[in-house]
């Protein structure tokens, strides 16, 4: 892979021909790259608070498959695939809402997710329609996004709410992994297991991999693969831990 051009954050219109994608999927970076001779923009998203509990076809254990189109993606798989989906959209927008009229205040005041939950509470259950509100963390996650890509957005310096907010450890090293390949040798080894449906897919395919917790929950950890079909034109999202 020969990357030409890294944009973290990018703009949802830029990363799905259908927007309403970015209430359950986080557009976290994108690369511009050559491969075979053709510019492909690989972008790099994750399902952070949203539970799989099913297996559809392009859509199962948190692997994702995308119809790649102009440089967008076309989900391939189906929402229902998220426990709950479709009480999302009601709790997104109030969040998102939230979040524009009090981003300044949060990022002065350098709002942990505790406090921001706590503050928010009980406009939330009057909000979500999840049926056990305690077990959701796409509250807590949405937030970390957010605080994270507004304070890139506003000092142009990529550091995540903890390293903030709570005087964690300065996140210095590479969002890209170095060692995606060896991480993908251990998906294949249990792939029967990990994948009920078959996608024809092989490690000749991987293209990047990042750290998820530079942009997503550091308590989930892991990692997060992005691997090209140029024969079908299909960009498949592994999200690992």
């Amino acid at each position: 892979m020969n990357s030409n051009k890294i944009i973290l954050y990018p703009k949802i219109e830029d990363v799905f021909s259908d927007t309403e994608l970015g209430m359950y999927f986080k557009p976290l970076l994108t690369v511009t790259t050559s491969i075979s001779n053709k510019i492909y923009n690989i972008h790099i998203i994750g399902s952070d608070g949203l539970v799989c509990e099913k297996n559809i076809k392009y859509s199962e254990s948190y692997f994702f498959g995308f119809k790649y189109d102009n440089g967008t993606y076309d989900f391939l798989g189906s929402l229902e695939v998220f426990k709950e989906f479709d009480k999302v959209p009601d709790l997104y927008h109030f969040l998102e809402k939230d979040f524009m009229a009090n981003k300044d205040s949060y990022l002065k005041n350098k709002r942990g997710v505790s406090k921001y939950l706590e503050d928010i509470k009980l406009e939330l259950e009057k909000v979500s329609k999840f049926n056990d509100f305690s077990d959701a963390e796409y509250y807590a996650q949405f937030y970390s996004f957010e605080f994270t890509k507004y304070y890139y957005e506003k000092y142009g310096k990529h550091n995540h709410i903890s390293v903030v907010t709570e005087n964690y450890g300065k996140n210095t090293d590479s969002v890209l992994l170095n060692d995606g390949l060896s991480i993908l040798d251990e998906f294949f080894l249990n792939l029967e297991y990990n994948l009920e449906n078959n996608y024809d897919i092989n490690e000749e395919m991987y293209v990047l991999g990042i750290h998820a917790e530079r942009f997503l929950s550091i308590i989930r950890g892991g990692t997060i693969l992005a691997l090209l079909d140029k024969s079908k034109d299909i960009v498949y999202i592994l999200e690992y831990s």
